[in-house]
């Protein structure tokens, strides 16, 4: 407990740089806004869309001049990147989310969310619910501090049907991951291995979906992820 009071002191004290300064980051912050720490805009800690230049808080800020970090605590409680751009899963046209990335679950009591894929809840027929979440777990099916792609395999609203799908023990280093959608099927790659190939997602194709990133914890403590690249191919 005295480790983790240290790093949030840490954390507050030194969150001063924005990510926006380094240009490498500059193409997905001016197409996605910042949600924090619930998804209902809080000028505290929340950015609209493109607003990012000289922008930091203790949530979202720049760690060694090189590194986007998004921290967080408390259940349900998020800092995200939704990104603008929407489209559907019967696309013709590949789209990726592509990431350099590294988890600190410190103490994060069950999971969180780092990656999504998420619907347009604004549009009509539609669902307020993500298609995709990567999310590290501490235990599950007896596999500890794993990475897990949680599918949503229902599009109907009452039904919570799922596919939890194991990518590996979460690395301690810096790793690539790679999200594809093409013709209703969905690929995973991480460090350019298929981890899902041609996941058939066609049942969602009524749905305009847009991706985010960054840190939603599904339960109680503290999660920070860093990235070294992030972008939409």
């Amino acid at each position: 407990m005295k480790q983790l009071i240290f790093f949030i002191f840490i954390t507050l004290l030194f969150a001063q740089d924005a990510p926006y300064s380094q240009e490498k980051f500059q193409d997905i912050l001016n197409v996605s806004k910042l949600q924090a720490p619930k998804s209902s805009f809080d000028a505290l800690y929340s950015v609209k869309y493109g607003n990012f230049t000289d922008y930091s808080n203790k949530y979202f800020y720049l760690q060694d001049g090189k590194y986007m970090v998004f921290f967080m605590c408390g259940k349900k409680h998020r800092s995200e990147l939704r990104m603008k751009k929407e489209w559907r899963v019967d696309t013709k046209k590949s789209i990726s989310l592509h990431a350099r990335v590294k988890l600190f679950p410190l103490n994060a009591k069950r999971e969180f969310t780092f990656l999504q894929i998420h619907t347009d809840s604004n549009l009509k027929n539609s669902i307020n619910k993500p298609l995709l979440r990567i999310v590290w777990r501490k235990t599950y099916h007896h596999l500890k501090h794993h990475i897990w792609a949680v599918i949503r395999i229902s599009r109907e609203i009452y039904e919570q049907n799922y596919k939890k799908i194991d990518l590996g023990l979460t690395p301690d280093k810096f790793f690539d991951i790679k999200i594809t959608i093409k013709d209703n099927k969905l690929n995973i790659k991480i460090d350019n291995e298929y981890k899902i190939y041609n996941f058939d997602v066609s049942y969602w194709k009524r749905y305009y979906n847009y991706f985010k990133a960054g840190t939603y914890l599904q339960d109680d403590g503290c999660a920070k992820v860093l990235f070294d690249k992030l972008k939409i191919e």
